[in-house]
């Protein structure tokens, strides 16, 4: 019985192996890419904070929209970063690899 439950999940083992390592790669190169991005967000980030606060380097201080975009700017820079979206997009491709090994142990 064993045997027929390994012939069964043999394919589906098998894209999994092949997801995860294409998904893996994928991920470390894309990840190079989002953290460039997040330091630009960052940066503008602190070029609105600026700009509210002591009006460099336009010259008009304390516009609110300033204060909303430097938030905005900084939240959307985090959510790029090494912490947000490539380590969520990690932890699942790891669930799925973990997923394989246990269909694998069978």
């Amino acid at each position: 019985m064993r045997i027929f439950f390994k012939v069964i999940l043999f394919p589906i083992s098998l894209v999994l192996t092949v997801f995860v390592a294409i998904s893996s790669f994928l991920i470390e190169r894309c990840a190079i890419l989002l953290n460039i991005i997040a330091g630009l967000g960052f940066l503008a980030g602190l070029v609105n904070f600026a700009q509210y606060f002591w009006g460099f380097p336009f010259g008009t201080a304390g516009t609110p929209y300033h204060l909303k975009s430097g938030i905005f700017l900084m939240i959307f820079a985090f959510i790029l970063s090494p912490y947000g979206l490539p380590t969520l997009a990690m932890w699942i491709v790891e669930k799925l690899g973990n997923l394989s090994d246990a269909i694998k142990s069978i």
